[in-house]
């Protein structure tokens, strides 16, 4: 197409040289003796000039073409076909070729619309029917959504007040341990008081390995600690004098009083452990109910989260659910403008085939395919007149 193109731009202006170049020249008058003869009148048709407006109207639709390459053949119609077939240079034939491609390209393109436009007519049934079950689709998709996010919402009500249920009752769980187990943090708090207090001050004292002045002081805490365990008053009197004498200085009644002070304290002591051991299964219990608790909230919080996100993603479900629905029942509104505009559609584009095969294509074909007409018979100028002689 290209080299042809070439040729025919190389026509163009070769044929609009020669046209401004071939000036009419007048016919000069016959001189020579003879008969006189006048030339048979020839029915005329439409003049060359206006078919090849016509056509050149026609190109304007052509599609794929440049419309520097349309507008070029256009304006060299009547310079190509104005002559006869057999006078046309090769560069008029060549335009004239392209002309010829170019018109059947448009006849191509409204055939095609109208196959198109008959096709779709021909699926309307087809169509109708696939729009109005796509409604019914999206419609029940759209319920099913907006039941599913009701569900969902409903789910996150539940969940929340089963939380709060679950955070109630590890409050209460809390409140419970913390009175149940108030005695026996005080017994542990004794416990651990008088295993130290007996370690760390009254063995070293019995076995005099403290100084003078870390037995004083350690005499003064074990005084007030037997106090707070309810020693005999006689007792911790006499404590003083037999822990501040050197083991060995010590007399019956020192040792006396040694011995009945550890008795004292050993006997708080396993009074506190026993105390302890019969507490710890309630304490036991206690805590574990306050672990099932605080369990059950971190379940039900993790629940909530969940349910939150599900009940999100509903919502979202049913926005885009009810778009579809729309876009669905808009798309089956349209159906009946579509098929009318496509029925329209059709009709426009066969009237316009009929008026491009009648009118342009016609024109064309007819000035094509022109040849040079025979020679119109002389009639003698005697044979016209009636004899005066009769």
């Amino acid at each position: 197409f290209g080299s042809q193109l070439l040729r025919s731009a190389t026509a163009s202006s070769f044929l609009r040289g020669s046209s401004a170049s071939m000036a009419p020249t007048k016919r000069p008058a016959t001189t020579a003796a003879g008969p006189k003869t006048k030339k048979a009148k020839v029915a005329k048709g439409p003049s060359v000039a206006k078919q090849c407006k016509e056509i050149s109207s026609a190109m304007k639709d052509a599609e794929g073409y440049p419309p520097v390459v349309v507008k070029m053949i256009s304006e060299n119609l009547a310079v190509c076909l104005g002559d006869y077939k057999e006078d046309r240079h090769e560069f008029q034939a060549s335009i004239a070729s392209m002309a010829e491609k170019m018109l059947a390209s448009i006849k191509v393109s409204i055939e095609a619309k109208i196959k198109e436009s008959e096709e779709t007519l021909a699926k309307a049934d087809t169509e109708k029917a696939a729009r109005e079950a796509a409604v019914e689709e999206t419609k029940k998709l759209a319920e099913d959504s907006t039941a599913a996010c009701a569900a969902a919402k409903q789910e996150v009500t539940t969940t929340e007040a089963e939380l709060k249920k679950a955070q109630e009752e590890l409050k209460t769980a809390e409140k419970e341990q913390k009175a149940g187990d108030a005695q026996s943090v005080k017994d542990e708090t004794k416990k651990g008081k008088l295993e130290s207090t007996i370690n760390s001050v009254f063995v070293p004292c019995k076995e005099g390995a403290l100084e003078k002045a870390a037995i004083t002081k350690g005499i003064s805490e074990l005084q007030k600690l037997g106090k707070e365990l309810d020693f005999d008053t006689a007792l911790l009197t006499s404590l003083p004098s037999a822990l501040q004498k050197d083991p060995a200085s010590r007399g019956t009644f020192d040792n006396v009083v040694v011995t009945n002070v550890e008795d004292e304290l050993q006997k708080r002591l396993v009074k506190l452990k026993e105390t302890l051991a019969e507490a710890a299964p309630a304490r036991e219990e206690r805590a574990s109910k306050v672990a099932t608790c605080a369990a059950a909230v971190e379940a039900l919080k993790a629940k909530l989260q969940s349910m939150e996100k599900a009940s999100k993603d509903a919502v979202a479900a049913v926005k885009e659910a009810d778009g579809k629905s729309k876009a669905a029942a808009k798309a089956l509104k349209a159906f009946g403008p579509e098929i009318k505009a496509t029925g329209k559609a059709l009709k426009d584009a066969k009237d316009s085939l009929e008026d491009f095969t009648t009118g342009a294509m016609t024109s064309f074909t007819e000035l094509l395919n022109r040849t040079k007409p025979l020679p119109e018979p002389e009639v003698p100028a005697e044979a016209e007149a009636p004899a005066a002689a009769s």
